[in-house]
């Protein structure tokens, strides 16, 4: 902003110049800070993928790994729950399937997702789940690959499970991966 003084010339105000100044000097620091996070999602990206893939692997070896189409066609026949491990509200997301109703046999109270992530509270769910259900080791749930199906197909069936005469359920948990950790341990 300019300012005239009693003369008719003209000043730029001290604050002006200075943020301009500043503004300058922050573009190259921003420009290194892309630089820097590109590839440092990339490389994110690629580990959580690869993560995926062996846990899948795992679950095949180990017969714990049902293909998308026939997890519909069972939870469509047979009902049971779909247990959507979220890890954050856009993804990565692991959907495994259980004969059983979970709501019914969970001795723990079952919440939103999201105050269920924050910890605490309801953590004796999230852990009672992974141990009896979406451990790789000692879990008694399938794993759906549902590695390419379109979101619109997986919000379909969320949508069907909602209802009050569907046969399968539908249970979200925020995996123990992302609770708060507890202070000293």
């Amino acid at each position: 902003m300019m300012q005239t003084d009693g003369t008719g010339s003209t000043q730029a105000q001290p604050s002006t110049a200075m943020g301009a100044v500043i503004a300058v000097a922050v573009v190259p620091v921003l420009f290194v800070g892309a630089c820097l996070a590109v590839p440092y999602t990339l490389g994110a990206r690629w580990l959580r993928s690869r993560g995926e893939y062996k846990l899948r692997m795992l679950m095949k070896s180990r017969g714990r790994l049902i293909a998308w189409a026939e997890f519909v066609r069972t939870m469509r026949e047979q009902g049971g729950t779909c247990i959507e491990e979220k890890f954050s509200p856009k993804g990565p997301w692991r959907f495994w399937w259980s004969p059983e109703d979970v709501q019914r046999e969970s001795p723990h109270e079952i919440i939103d997702w999201f105050t269920m992530r924050k910890g605490r509270q309801h953590e004796a769910f999230v852990h009672w789940c992974r141990a009896r259900y979406t451990s790789a080791d000692g879990g008694s749930a399938v794993l759906v690959d549902a590695a390419r199906v379109p979101r619109r197909e997986i919000y379909a069936l969320w949508a069907e499970c909602r209802s009050d005469t569907a046969k399968a359920k539908w249970v979200e948990v925020a995996p123990p991966e992302i609770l708060p950790h507890k202070v000293g341990k």
